[in-house]
């Protein structure tokens, strides 16, 4: 009898356990789909793939794995491919990944129970994009939500589904779960993006957009967005010179729904004060003419007190980067964690560094791999000369943050704290071998012997050197640098080009205080 009331717990367990599909769209990944799917696998019950027109062997792959595959016609338009793939879902939640993503152990576990969760509606992870030097930088991104025909990706580019999923949540009253797993995402670090070309490819979507629909607010708010990311100051410039007239003239009722309705039209009023040619006493006064406009959300606030920071209007500043702080939807946190750093560098600047210091690392719990917070902390340190605080701090940073080591390194170097910048790359240089680099510019720089020993490629050490030659050249400190170039002979065997990059990293930062 114990027996078979075991066997029926079991088959009511597994018939009432949250069934979780894996929605995709591909073309063309053959490459990269294995590694994607080996980080996934037993995570899901179905896997779903709208392909968009692969002919490289990528639906062969994924019908070995037991995907069902949606052929899906390409009309630039990534929405109603995500949608595709959301309509034969079956399972309880979706979570959508791509084939340049790999998702960690810790996140596979951490979302086999959030199945379980009845109060969650949805799950943000930790977007994990690699660095140069070794290190890496963090976002927290949806990929979570339960399934449900009334939520569906919106927008033909950069498309998401919080439109439809902060409606369903109110409705349901679930909540948003933040995973602290990680998902590795390659597609843009910037060799492969430029590899793959997506920056021409994502601008050019965008621009037929707008040709199509040049009152398409969202676009012109993603265009903006790519200008930022790819610090282009010119498509910048001109995207905010198009957009501004659109947005400060005649709009239509519908056109003030949207706006008003959604929290992106704020960040976009934001990016176009920024890329105004105007003073910041022209750019916040701009500002604030479009708040009855748009919805003045968390990036809204941030923008508005980093206006009044720079026109050392400090508690007006601080007012606004409250209101900033206080808005709790989702997607706010990025802008959050720019606001506990502004409002950090505002009390520093009135002599209150304990404060300044809870500020930084209230940032740090929200994005452990800033590289702002970092510095402030660093700064704040030196300021007080609590480097025995400081070291303790590091450590217990980069154990609970293993991919923070390299961020920690360079803002270490940058305020000149070497000896502890290399203690912490030699710790972390088994792991991650590139650190291993970092940690040789730092001994030279401190007139020390190294012996080098790495499991690295010559292409990877080169990549890796470079970048530590960088931080350490950036840094502007005279004397080690003068060190480190008199010590660097020891290794011109294994990197013959380097005498020459010194050179060349010497007369760009001449330049650079020459057009100061």
């Amino acid at each position: 009898m114990a027996l078979s009331f075991l066997v029926v717990s079991q088959m009511e367990n597994n018939l009432s356990a949250k069934r979780l599909s894996l929605c995709m769209i591909t073309k063309n990944e053959v490459a990269m789909l294995p590694d994607m799917l080996a980080s996934v696998a037993g995570l899901w019950d179905e896997l779903i793939v709208a392909d968009t027109g692969s002919t490289d062997g990528t639906i062969a792959l994924l019908q070995e794995h037991g995907a069902t595959i949606v052929q899906h016609t390409w009309r630039d338009d990534f929405a109603a491919a995500r949608n595709a793939s959301l309509k034969p879902a079956t399972g309880d939640w979706i979570l959508f990944l791509d084939a340049d993503e790999r998702a960690s152990s810790a996140l596979c576990q951490q979302i086999t129970a959030l199945l379980k969760d009845e109060q969650a509606g949805a799950a943000t992870v930790v977007m994990q994009n690699e660095l140069p030097g070794g290190g890496h930088r963090e976002a927290k991104l949806l990929r979570l939500f339960r399934n449900d025909p009334d939520i569906r990706f919106h927008h033909r580019i950069h498309e998401d589904v919080l439109q439809d999923l902060e409606s369903f949540l109110a409705q349901e009253h679930l909540v948003v779960r933040q995973l602290s797993g990680v998902v590795q995402h390659l597609g843009y670090v910037r060799h492969i993006a430029a590899e793959k070309d997506k920056r021409k490819r994502d601008q050019e979507l965008l621009h037929n957009v707008l040709q199509d629909d040049p009152r398409d607010f969202y676009c012109w708010f993603k265009l903006l967005e790519s200008a930022r990311y790819w610090r282009d100051t010119t498509l910048w410039q001109t995207v905010a010179s198009e957009v501004e007239p659109l947005l400060m003239g005649d709009l239509s009722p519908v056109e003030l729904e949207i706006l008003r309705r959604n929290p992106w039209s704020g960040e976009l009023a934001a990016l176009i004060s920024c890329g105004r040619l105007a003073t910041p006493v022209e750019s916040l006064a701009w500002l604030q003419q479009t708040k009855d406009r748009i919805n003045p959300a968390a990036a809204w606030h941030l923008q508005l007190g980093l206006w009044l920071e720079q026109l050392d209007r400090g508690p007006e500043a601080l007012t606004a980067l409250t209101a900033c702080l206080a808005d709790e939807r989702l997607g706010a946190s990025h802008h959050h964690v720019r606001a506990l750093l502004a409002s950090s560098r505002l009390v520093a600047s009135s002599g209150d560094i304990d404060r300044a210091m809870q500020l930084a690392q209230q940032a740090l719990t929200v994005a452990p791999n800033d590289q702002e917070a970092i510095l402030a902390i660093v700064s704040f340190a030196g300021l007080d000369n609590e480097v025995l605080i400081l070291t303790d701090f590091v450590e217990q940073q980069v154990a609970a943050h293993a991919a923070t080591a390299s961020t920690w390194a360079e803002q270490l170097i940058t305020n000149g704290k070497l000896e502890l910048a290399a203690s912490l790359l030699e710790s972390r240089s088994g792991q991650e071998p590139a650190l291993a680099m970092g940690h040789l510019v730092c001994a030279l720089a401190m007139g020390d012997d190294f012996e080098l020993r790495v499991e690295l490629s010559a292409e990877k050490a080169e990549q890796a050197l470079r970048h530590w030659v960088r931080v350490l050249w950036r840094s502007r400190q005279i004397s080690a640098m003068s060190t480190f170039a008199d010590k660097c002979g020891s290794v011109l065997a294994l990197f013959p080009w380097l005498s020459n990059f010194l050179a060349a990293e010497t007369a760009q930062l001449k330049g650079e205080h020459k057009t100061k």
